[in-house]
């Protein structure tokens, strides 16, 4: 009999109490280099409601890990769930990732700390009197530094069902840190468009005023060329950047999509329409 078969039989009060405590105790899954561990922005899930999740890494002082686009090397974690029948999941919420530069090549990484948020549905069919909802992902990554390794966990997650949303405190801080971290939409006023020429795209935002210098981050692979200076001329109504293309483009880009990244850290999302 598993865990869930014995919840099952206990009374609810008591079946929900022991959840409570398995969580306060429940601790990361070691790993290569790295801990990780699958927790939730609120304490249970609500019939109905929308719930955070979070894939939560906690690497080792000088290794990495690595954004939707790695750059030039490496490899983006992978999550495979297995929910209950009616939850579903969204894509995740990449946090804005930071360039690492070696010689020639440059990749788009994380250090430190990594939360992955994923936003989940629950059914509104979901039974109220039910002791737990059992949560379960497979996470693949790569994690480096001099060398890289390839590592994996099979995470888990029980939550009680509540009639109401209930944040998480423990938790709070962490989810809170993370949506700074998440790219802001492109702001209204702005314009963004991109000319192709033989060797590089120019990028031209128009903002109605003069930009300082940022740096775009590709979206999608072997657009640009990741190690190559982005040079920044900034212009009465905004600013243009030159991108190299990547020895790899084989064929015609028709939108530029990625992050503009300003020296303060705020990244906000960019799509812009190329012309040949």
């Amino acid at each position: 009999m598993d865990i869930l078969e014995t919840l099952m039989r206990l009374p609810r009060s008591l079946s929900l109490l022991f959840l409570g405590c398995a969580s306060l105790f429940a601790q990361p899954v070691p790993a290569k280099h790295a801990r990780v561990e699958l927790i939730a922005e609120n304490t249970g899930v609500t019939p109905g409601h929308k719930l955070l999740l979070g894939v939560h890494f906690q690497l080792e002082k000088d290794w990495h890990m690595y954004w939707i686009n790695p750059g030039d090397s490496g490899q983006p974690p992978v999550i495979r769930w297995q929910l209950p029948s009616g939850f579903s999941v969204e894509e995740v919420q990449w946090p804005r990732p930071e360039k690492l530069k070696s010689s020639q090549s440059a990749d788009y990484v994380f250090k430190d700390d990594l939360l992955l948020m994923i936003p989940m549905t629950v059914p509104s069919s979901l039974n109220s009197n039910s002791p737990a909802v059992d949560l379960n992902a497979d996470v693949n990554w790569l994690i480096c530094r001099e060398i890289c390794l390839a590592d994996r966990a099979r995470l888990h997650l029980a939550l009680p069902v509540s009639s109401t949303p209930s944040p998480d405190k423990r938790h709070a801080q962490l989810f809170g840190h993370a949506r700074q971290l998440l790219p802001q939409a492109w702001p209204a006023r702005w314009k963004a468009t991109a000319t192709s020429n033989k060797d590089d795209f120019v990028l031209s935002i128009t903002a109605g005023k003069p930009l300082r210098e940022a740096e775009f981050f590709p979206l999608e692979f072997s657009q640009i060329d990741n190690g190559a200076p982005q040079p920044w001329r900034v212009t009465a109504q905004g600013a243009r950047i030159t991108l190299k293309k990547s020895e790899q483009l084989v064929k015609p880009v028709s939108t530029l999509r990625g992050l503009l990244v300003t020296r303060d850290g705020r990244a906000y999302e960019l799509a812009a329409p190329v012309v040949q």
